[in-house]
């Protein structure tokens, strides 16, 4: 037997546990540089022209940190992060110290700000943790959806998953596949229920 739900934020493992940023740079420049290399696992969105919204799970932060020290805009995260919750990213901070970027600004959105964006941003920046606990031959199903993960259990025995994402990227990559599975289609309808429930708004209904 398979379980699925979501669960809340603070019951994440902490790389899955997302941020949402709100940036400023005084220039274009920075990124246009930042948007060439936008991994998968983070979501942007621009405000207007030098304003922007980047989300997505700690790790993707990370990762995008320390695979890309070279631009302007991941030094400036790393100092925002350090100053933020140093734990995080300490063992990112290279030796020889940082020059803060001087025309980018970031600010950390609560979830509270995040659910009070429009419909469209809020589905691509407002993130949900969903975990699955069955067997290994449907966890491999959920694994299809390439979203970041955790795994825990023996291989061959019942395992344990847990996801991170946004709504827009769990309804296409996780919750629509599986609606056309049989073996997991009832577990996603009703995590998709909870979703409707929770913002409506997203789903053109409510409002």
């Amino acid at each position: 037997m398979a379980v699925f739900t979501l669960v809340s934020e603070k019951s994440l493992p902490q790389g899955l546990r997302p941020l949402v940023l709100e940036v400023a740079a005084g220039s274009e420049t920075p990124l246009f540089k930042l948007f060439e290399r936008l991994p998968r696992d983070l979501a942007a969105d621009r405000l207007d022209r030098r304003r922007f919204l980047i989300s997505g799970p700690l790790e993707a932060f990370r990762n995008l940190i320390r695979e890309n020290f070279d631009l302007k805009f991941a030094k400036g995260l790393l100092l925002h992060l350090l100053q933020w919750e140093p734990s995080l990213v300490a063992d990112l901070k290279p030796r020889h110290g940082l020059i803060p970027p001087q025309d980018l600004s970031f600010t950390l959105l609560s979830r509270e700000e995040v659910e009070n964006l429009s419909p469209a941003l809020k589905a691509r920046h407002l993130y949900f943790g969903v975990e699955f606990q069955g067997p290994e031959f449907l966890a491999i199903e959920i694994l299809k959806s390439r979203l970041p993960f955790m795994i825990s259990g023996e291989p061959g025995q019942e395992r344990q998953i847990v996801l991170c994402a946004s709504l827009a990227d769990l309804l296409v990559y996780l919750l629509k596949p599986l609606a056309e599975a049989e073996t997991l289609k009832e577990e996603a309808e009703k995590v998709l229920l909870q979703l409707k429930e929770y913002c409506p708004e997203c789903f053109g209904e409510g409002g």
